[in-house]
């Protein structure tokens, strides 16, 4: 597996676009920059290849790599912002997958597409969060583009506004899930698709324990998560590798928002 990281050497929080950002508590940079060398360490331990992207200090929340978009093969498709404060990133990400050789793919601007955070792979299924940053529009340019079937998830929590806050997919058959975080009807569409389905608790949603990375039988997280999530993860045959965000928290982001997933 490759993931593209951003070093957080611009991260700051100067402006609230989610219930997890508050401008009077910002990022120690020095802290971040502390956990940022962990989690590279921590992924490598897991066996994944980092690449990185250069910070522009014009865009704080470059660091969450995930939002850029979306990669299929030697396709990146670029994200639309549904944040004033963000759009411009995903211009910088287009340039980068470009010089690397990727075709580039972009659909019509007033159609919300928030990147990798709102569109996981469940083995060969993909799934789709909309409904507070994602548009449910997207499905079907998202589906043209791929080739594929995408199955989507009302998310209902503005805490958890995109997928990956609060769904994680091990594998096509187990996953983690924040079942507050979603429509009645998307809860029952996880539940019949997933034959193990592993809930988080307040003290797991704390840390964001959903957004996760995860490789072979390696499993990278926020510290902090509850002693049964690890259990149960542990009983399935997973290593948890827990790694400190503190201060990636505080804009509302964690391990798997920090990691555009390139290779798989």
């Amino acid at each position: 597996m490759k993931v593209l990281l951003c070093p957080p050497t611009f991260f700051r929080i100067e402006y609230e676009i989610n219930p997890w950002m508050n401008v009077a508590n910002d990022a120690d940079s020095e802290t971040v920059l502390y956990e940022y060398a962990l989690l590279k360490q921590t992924l490598k331990s897991a066996g994944i290849e980092i690449m990185e992207i250069q910070p522009d200090k014009n865009y704080p929340d470059m660091v969450y790599t995930a939002n850029y978009g979306f990669v299929h093969d030697d396709v990146f498709i670029e994200a639309n912002f549904k944040h004033s404060q963000r759009r411009g990133e995903e211009i910088i990400a287009t340039s980068y997958f470009k010089s690397l050789g990727f075709q580039t793919k972009q659909f019509a601007k007033y159609i919300f597409f928030e990147g990798e955070g709102d569109l996981l792979r469940a083995g060969n299924q993909l799934y789709m969060g909309f409904g507070k940053r994602t548009m449910f529009e997207a499905k079907i340019e998202l589906e043209s583009i791929l080739a594929t079937s995408i199955i989507p998830l009302q998310l209902t929590d503005p805490y958890f506004y995109h997928l990956d806050t609060c769904f994680a997919p091990i594998s096509e058959s187990i996953a983690i899930i924040n079942p507050s975080a979603f429509t009645d009807y998307a809860l029952k569409i996880l539940e019949q698709n997933f034959s193990t389905l592993l809930y988080t608790n307040e003290q797991d949603n704390a840390v964001l324990g959903c957004n996760i990375i995860v490789h072979n039988r390696n499993i990278v997280v926020s510290s902090g998560i509850s002693e049964s999530l690890k259990s149960g993860l542990k009983q399935l045959g997973y290593t948890v590798l827990e790694t400190p965000m503190s201060q990636y928290i505080k804009g509302g982001g964690s391990v798997k928002c920090c990691c555009l997933i390139v290779e798989q």
